[in-house]
């Protein structure tokens, strides 16, 4: 007989049911060999066979059968059916086989065969039988664990969420090996020592817990062992690990929130640069599948070899989550450094679009949470929320495109302009004033006319510097006014020289004339051209695929729905859902910003009647508007004193 064979053969345990066809049979001397008479004996020596993991085979007759299945398939587990098998002792054993398919039974043979030359050739037979259930079960157990690794692959794979997925990668270890207890440590070096910065445990309950720390790692316990050293370690009884030698089970870095510690496997989980970055630990294997109360038993080396594939593909799904992260942070830090851009060339604006953002992502949630109307079929994603959000706070960067003195214009005229008025008008007044001499030299004194047509004229000069100033702010202007203005454009005022000087020139003119505001024509266009700077801008970025839609989003935030917008003049059904929701937002952070110097923030109560207007007219989408309302989105971003509205 082949040796490996022999040495399965002591290893496995016989039992013998004492009965008339099979009393006085004798086995060799070194196999396990048990003989039991009550079906509560057998029971008791297939939990030994069990618990120590030994195959049974068991040898009855035709009688005893119905009693032995009855004690096989209560206490096998089904996967673990093919570690136990019947030999029976029947009296025609081909037609046994001809009527009957029980798949415990390995073989069947006659009590006179089965006596005659000794029972060990056919108990033999039986085994190596059963060895091969077993390899081809092996296979069938190897197929379904490697579908449920490919699962939990896909899993891990998809979850970007750090906490979710170091919470997932220990309860799915567990469920792989039965552990009944685990934990989770997320390792770092700092200046050359390892330190223990997460703990992550878990009970087989839905309650995953974390812990921040700053621990060094030291070798005087099993996770410190396995965190210096890199090896995986399989304790099968803790109780048996020699004093004074390393590794111990340390209760204050180790699993310890079982009543009784027995087996213990832990492994590291290694990066691409086969840096260990966590430490894998699970205790306690449940002796039956779902059986918490069953007791505990050793994790089997394949267990080991399970946990080393699964360990290396989380390991790969956690590098790839901080490199998600990494990225993350990235463009987080370029969109604030892109709006601490458009800031510094207009203070004015500061905070307006972190707080469209804002607005932005709560009215977003707002339309998810809507049940009804039209838009209750909308349910924005978290990461078409997170997109809404960045095309908010990157609305307006293409402001850097536009000339500054535009950007920050506060009055209708730019500063030089102005200056230049006051000084054609100081020498208007000059010119009236060697006017007025040159008159009293030519007539020998002064004349009463003289000196009140100096004055009128003085006068009048004046009233222009006045009528000027007054026109300059960005307020509404009369027809009255424009009418002045006029006049003063047309005033040709003489010099000394015999030359001739207007105080405003046509630009200056043409400015001063706005009815509303405090920029001309080409310059409101100017400013509208930074959409399409913001335009050109993102386009040039190769968004990934979550953000696809950014920057057509960011692109119609100042189109209205009856075509009134700006640059392209799109109506309702070509503006994406997010640029009406962002367009709301922009409006009312523009009408009730307090930091712009130009203008007066408008009282929260008048910005929302602003709004119902545009409702009205059909250039805002009412249900968003509605909601904007009700939900009072609008308290996001405004002080508390503004946000008494009626």
């Amino acid at each position: 007989m082949p040796n490996s064979l022999d040495i399965t053969a002591r290893q496995t345990l016989f039992l013998l049911r004492g009965a008339g066809s099979t009393r006085k049979i004798t086995f060799a001397s070194d196999w396990q060999t048990r003989e039991f008479h009550q079906q509560s004996e057998l029971e008791n020596y297939l939990e030994q066979a069990r618990v120590q993991r030994q195959r049974a085979i068991v040898v009855v007759d035709e009688e005893g059968l119905p009693e032995v299945l009855a004690a096989l398939r209560g206490k096998a587990r089904p996967e673990r059916a093919f570690r136990y098998g019947i030999l029976l002792v029947a009296a025609d054993p081909s037609e046994r086989l001809k009527r009957d398919s029980t798949p415990e039974i390995l073989d069947v043979v006659s009590e006179k065969e089965f006596k005659k030359g000794g029972p060990e050739l056919h108990l033999l037979r039986a085994l190596r039988q059963l060895l091969r259930v077993e390899a081809r079960s092996n296979s069938r157990i190897g197929q379904q664990m490697l579908e449920k690794l490919n699962e939990i692959f896909i899993d891990l794979s998809a979850e970007r969420n750090p906490q979710r997925l170091l919470a997932t990668i220990l309860v799915k270890a567990m469920d792989l090996t039965l552990a009944t207890g685990g934990l989770l440590y997320m390792v770092q070096e700092t200046d050359g020592e390892l330190y223990f910065r997460l703990r992550i445990t878990n009970d087989q309950s839905d309650e995953v817990k974390f812990q921040h720390l700053s621990n060094k790692v030291v070798e005087n316990s099993v996770c410190g062992y396995v965190a210096l050293t890199g090896k995986l370690l399989n304790i099968s009884d803790v109780s048996m690990l020699r004093p004074m030698s390393l590794p111990q089970y340390h209760k204050s870095v180790d699993y310890s929130d079982s009543d009784k510690m027995l087996s213990i496997l832990t492994i590291p989980l290694k990066n691409s640069r086969n840096e260990i970055i966590a430490v894998l630990q699970l205790v306690n294997k449940m002796a039956e599948e779902g059986a918490h109360d069953s007791g505990a038993t050793a994790f089997e080396d394949e267990d080991g070899s399970l946990l080393t594939s699964f360990a290396a593909q989380a390991a790969t799904c956690m590098e790839n989550v901080d490199l998600y992260a990494d990225i993350q942070r990235l463009f987080e830090g370029f969109v604030k450094a892109a709006i601490s851009a458009i800031e510094s060339r207009d203070p004015s604006t500061g905070g307006h679009s972190e707080r469209v953002a804002k607005m932005c992502v709560a009215l977003a949630r707002a339309t998810t949470e809507c049940e009804v109307g039209i838009y209750r079929s909308v349910k924005f994603k978290e990461e078409e929320i997170r997109e809404l959000e960045y095309a908010a706070l990157l609305h307006d960067f293409g402001k850097i495109g536009v000339r500054e003195e535009v950007l920050v214009k506060a009055k209708k005229l730019y500063p030089y302009q102005l200056e230049g008025i006051r000084d054609r008008i100081k020498i208007c007044k000059a010119a009236a004033k060697i006017a007025y001499l040159e008159k009293r030299l030519k007539h020998g004194g002064a004349e009463p006319s003289f000196e009140r047509e100096y004055q009128q004229r003085m006068k009048e000069i004046e009233a222009y510097w006045e009528i000027i100033l007054a026109a300059n702010e960005p307020t509404i202007l009369k027809k009255e006014s424009i009418e002045t203005l006029d006049r003063i454009r047309s005033d040709q005022l003489l010099l000394p020289d015999g030359a001739q000087i207007s105080v405003l020139s046509e630009d200056e003119y043409q400015a001063l004339a706005v009815t509303q505001g405090s920029l001309t024509e080409s310059e409101r266009l100017e400013i509208e051209s930074h959409v399409r700077h913001t335009y050109q801008f993102l386009k040039m970025i190769p968004w990934t695929k979550d953000f696809r839609h950014l920057t057509e989003i960011a692109y119609c935030h100042h189109e209205k729905l009856d075509g009134s917008g700006y640059p392209r003049g799109m109506s309702s059904h070509e503006i994406p859902l997010q640029s009406k929701i962002m367009t709301i937002s922009d409006i009312f952070d523009a009408l009730t910003a307090a930091d712009r110097w130009y203008k007066e923030a408008v009282p929260t109560e008048k910005a929302l009647a602003i709004l119902h207007d545009e409702v009205t007219q059909g250039k805002l989408d009412p249900v968003l508007v509605e909601l904007f309302v009700e939900k009072r989105i609008y308290e996001l971003t405004q002080p508390k004193e503004m946000n008494k509205v009626a």
